[in-house]
């Protein structure tokens, strides 16, 4: 009996073929992030808080801060370093932290 030729039977294996990569590598960059006050564009901007028909500058309230702090304290505006004003418009108050170690209390 003879054999009937098997689609790849006789044949001997076909080698793969290795090529070199030719792919170009992606080159990406990272991006430096800014700090979001550098990208406030300069103008003059109020802001205001209204609470039970009274109104309160921030400016005001962080102004008072700012003098209340240096009066208690003997130091100077250049002392400061960062401030965190908490209004509290129920109290009708509003406390700070200066430097992160000082605290007070203003009424509005």
């Amino acid at each position: 009996m003879e054999k009937k030729n098997m689609p790849g039977a006789s044949q001997a294996p076909k080698s793969l073929a290795t090529t070199k990569d030719t792919t170009m590598a992606i080159e990406t960059r990272a991006g430096v992030l800014k700090d979001a006050e550098s990208e406030i564009p300069k103008f003059k901007a109020n802001v205001y808080l209204q609470y039970l028909g009274k109104e309160f500058s921030t400016k005001e309230i962080l102004v008072k801060a700012k003098n209340t702090w240096m009066k208690e304290s003997g130091k100077g505006p250049e002392d400061i370093k960062s401030i965190n004003i908490y209004v509290k418009p129920e109290e009708f108050a509003a406390y700070y932290v200066i430097n992160d170690d000082a605290t007070g209390k203003i009424d509005l």
